[in-house]
């Protein structure tokens, strides 16, 4: 009976090894696999007067990785976010925001006639591109937008814009937003591009 005992036990260690060496294996495979990453580059960024209104252009430059070109290829629409403030520095206090603006596209594959839609949420209008890019071009090229009444600036401060794009991950669908969660390949994103905005 002792000698059964001992044999037990010592199955149930060499099990429990080889089950913490298959864990660590595993690890160790997702470890070593390339990231997927997606990127979003701002540049060419101008400010202008027009009319009492400040307006903003830039050049945002969108790379989708594999694992989102799939995505759109097999029906899940993505939203291009870009999030666009106005800071005010103070002297005692941390900088206050004094505007904020969000610009949203639709993108997505129409398999029936193999063309790419983007839908420009502020403007309410569609329209369809032949190729990825172009449509990225499109989403990434932004040009006069109005920002802030200059009124609204006062001369004793300085102001900042800051600038940043984004996949909206909240707005995917429910089982693939799962994923995105726990997947970094579902990461697109800018850094904060700031410039000075003066009154």
């Amino acid at each position: 009976m002792m000698a059964y005992q001992t044999q037990r036990d010592q199955d149930i260690r060499v099990c429990s090894h080889r089950r913490c060496l298959l864990l660590v294996l595993f690890c160790l495979c997702f470890a070593s696999l390339p990231v997927l990453a997606s990127d979003a580059e701002i540049s060419n960024v101008r400010t202008l007067l027009s009319d009492g209104v400040y307006r903003i252009g830039a050049r945002i430059d969108f790379d989708l990785n594999l694992t989102l070109q799939q995505a759109l290829q097999n029906g899940v629409p993505l939203v291009l976010e870009l999030r666009i403030e106005v800071i005010r520095e103070r002297d005692w206090l941390w900088a206050e925001r004094a505007a904020q603006l969000r610009q949203r596209f639709g993108l997505q594959f129409h398999a029936l006639t193999r063309r790419y839609l983007v839908d420009n949420y502020s403007t309410d209008v569609q329209y369809s591109f032949l190729e990825l890019e172009e449509a990225l071009d499109y989403i990434g090229n932004i040009y006069d937008l109005p920002l802030i009444d200059a009124n609204l600036l006062k001369p004793q401060y300085t102001y900042w814009v800051r600038m940043r794009a984004d996949l909206d991950i909240e707005s995917l669908p429910t089982p693939v937003r799962l994923w995105a969660y726990l997947g970094s390949d579902w990461s697109l994103q800018s850094d904060w591009h700031q410039w000075p905005l003066q009154p």
